[in-house]
């Protein structure tokens, strides 16, 4: 019997829904005999432009995206020849008349969304992608819900990590600073990190700890007072963020956006086996509660939890909590056969026995 066939359409290859969605899955889906083809955007859409004058800036812009069409229409026109099609977010620019055409061509289609994106500009592509779609995978229950006002085909498919990947913490070591670190997109530092460095300007002067952000590319903080060293990403680094700091932080803002999110970085963190401070917003709750990491809602408690977690073997306690956790709840291993029976029931044009579950 010939192998099933599994598209998948991305924004990037080293886009974060492109890799936790679905990339870090394709090794399970051909072990289980299908052959997927990863369809990215490209070129993929910069979040800035190296070049200055403004109206070449324009010109390559235009020129990008019409490269990114060709290329997008390429896609659609063998896009029949495969079982299943999987749209992470969107096809391209958050116009609905491409998924249109796409389920004109392969109704067999999965929407895979694991951010607000309902909130912003793509408000009406998100309705569309969710009525036009064959099933729609949400990173959470939140999420699933407001699919669940266009459609009543949803399951929830929690962003996972690969914790095979990631080795466990090396031991800590004595006579440094205790080292924070924040690992993440240009864009979340954007809409977080920034948010909360005058605060880390001032806690690092009382306490004295050293700032590690992993990202690329490298951003500049709105806060000159604050010290902090730049480790630029790669899957690499990701999968050995546990070499460069002791503490993973993930400060958020209270706005709709953001308590909707999925989590992702403290999963990483956990993953690690490293200790964890987040604001306890969203999905963060759960995933710090039984002791598994440490909730800081304002200055004050982020100044008592940074200042506890320079106990080494308080960080080696909890680290070795998290991890088995992330193993068990939020990993590929436990989470691909619940894609799995979304995609193959696509194929087969039944429902998936797991539509009604959720991550514990």
């Amino acid at each position: 019997m010939s192998a099933r066939r599994l598209v998948a359409y991305t924004h990037g290859v080293d886009h974060p829904a492109a890799r936790f969605r679905i990339g870090q899955f394709i090794p399970s889906f051909e072990r289980a005999g299908w052959d997927v083809a990863l369809r990215p955007q490209s070129p993929e859409q910069p979040r800035d432009s190296p070049i200055a004058w403004r109206p070449a800036r324009t010109v390559h812009q235009r020129l990008r995206f019409a490269l990114r069409r060709r290329r997008r229409l390429n896609d659609l026109a063998d896009a029949a020849g495969f079982d299943v099609a999987f749209v992470s977010r969107d096809l391209l620019e958050g116009d609905p008349a491409w998924e249109r055409e796409l389920a004109r061509r392969n109704p067999r289609t999965v929407f895979d969304f694991d951010d607000a994106i309902h909130l912003g500009r793509k408000r009406e592509h998100f309705a569309r992608a969710c009525e036009g779609a064959a099933w729609v995978t949400a990173g959470n229950e939140h999420l699933a819900a407001v699919a669940r006002k266009f459609t009543d085909r949803v399951s929830v498919v929690p962003t996972v990590v690969d914790t095979d990947a990631i080795p466990p913490p090396p031991d800590p070591a004595a006579g440094r600073p205790l080292r924070l670190g924040w690992l993440g997109s240009d864009r979340s530092i954007r809409e977080t990190l920034h948010a909360h460095a005058a605060m880390f300007a001032d806690l690092q002067a009382e306490l004295g700890f050293e700032l590690v952000v992993v990202s690329k590319p490298r951003r500049e903080m709105p806060d000159r007072r604050l010290r902090w060293r730049h480790v630029e990403w790669s899957p690499a680094t990701e999968a050995r963020i546990a070499d460069h700091f002791d503490v993973g932080i993930m400060p958020l803002v209270d706005d709709e956006f953001q308590r909707l999110k999925c989590g992702c970085k403290l999963l990483q963190y956990m993953a690690a086996g490293l200790p964890s401070i987040a604001t306890p917003i969203g999905i963060n709750p759960s995933l710090l509660g039984g002791g598994r990491g440490i909730a800081a809602t304002d200055r004050d408690a982020w100044a008592g939890a940074i200042a506890r977690l320079r106990d080494p073997d308080l960080r080696r306690t909890i680290g070795a909590t998290a991890r088995p956790y992330v193993e068990r709840h939020y990993s590929v291993a436990a989470w691909f056969p619940r894609l799995f029976d979304v995609v193959e029931s696509v194929r087969l044009g039944a429902t998936p026995r797991t539509v009604a579950l959720a991550a514990d």
